[in-house]
């Protein structure tokens, strides 16, 4: 049986067995329509992985990347070891078949496992939205995203901003970016990491926040060039594929000349909310 999904503009179908418990977060973005899929992907669990076929054009500690006949194919490992979890094929490029090796089928309901098997950063950017690491915060009439890298302390500014202004995390670890009527919005993304923070919900991107840690609040918007350069430093790019780094950068581009990036150095009292209000005062109005 096929279940129907909706993430931004992309619909797809999953056909699985009924008893494979996939991840609750992802399950936010099940629809009920009849419009056609556009992707269609087949999920099966298997005893061994199929051997893959073709050129190898990315070799990472978790990741293996093939191509053939302009087709796509992944081997996913976890770090640290060797043996891998999963497989990603593309049969054409509306149907994908999926493999789940069967010793790892209890980790199928972990949001970063199940997703990671549908590539779906490359089909998100088919529709010109990319994925960016990053906490998602309501403020007023939008969103602020605290980003950096992980342990940087996002979750902490995050909560510090819902105890302090009563805000609302929409997602804890992660958002995909679109312009949608001339606007950058930030849309629901199936995976928020270890906040177990998900709503599918999409608001208007108001300023992005490049966290760093120090002992006194100071901060300043970043230049053009250097609000790129830290964009995409946490947007998922996948490097082996030219067309998709060029276009990454130019919805980047765009991206930095409508939204105000900043840099933060901050520490973890309610000063640094204070010291950041009144940086995005303009902004937030």
């Amino acid at each position: 049986m096929m279940k129907k999904y909706q993430i931004a503009d992309f619909i797809f179908g999953i056909h699985m067995e009924e008893s494979l418990e996939i991840p609750e977060n992802f399950k936010k973005f099940v629809i009920d329509t009849d419009e056609e899929v556009q992707v269609e992907y087949f999920l099966e669990v298997v005893d061994k992985l199929p051997e893959l076929d073709g050129e190898c054009v990315s070799q990472r500690i978790d990741l293996k990347v093939y191509k053939k006949d302009d087709l796509e194919y992944r081997r996913m490992n976890f770090m640290g070891m060797e043996e891998s979890y999963g497989q990603y094929e593309e049969i054409s490029q509306n149907q994908v078949k999926l493999y789940l090796k069967r010793e790892f089928v209890h980790m199928i309901n972990v949001d970063t496992v199940f997703v990671s098997l549908f590539a779906m950063e490359k089909r998100m950017l088919a529709k010109d939205a990319m994925v960016l690491h990053c906490s998602v915060l309501k403020v007023k009439s939008g969103v602020i995203l605290f980003s950096g890298p992980s342990g940087i302390g996002k979750s902490t500014q995050a909560g510090l901003w819902t105890k302090y202004r009563k805000a609302r995390v929409i997602n804890g670890d992660r958002t995909l970016l679109k312009k949608e009527n001339g606007r950058w919005m930030s849309l629901g993304w199936p995976i928020c990491g270890s906040s177990e923070i998900c709503y599918n919900e999409a608001y208007p991107v108001k300023a992005v926040i490049f966290l760093g840690q120090a002992e006194e609040n100071d901060g300043r918007r970043l230049r053009y060039f250097d609000a790129i350069k830290a964009m995409i430093s946490q947007i998922t790019v996948n490097g082996w594929n030219p067309q998709f780094v060029e276009k990454i950068w130019n919805l980047t581009e765009d991206f930095a000349a409508q939204i105000p990036v900043f840099e933060y150095g901050c520490n973890m009292e309610e000063a640094a909310v204070d010291t950041l209000e009144n940086l995005l005062l303009d902004i937030l109005e």
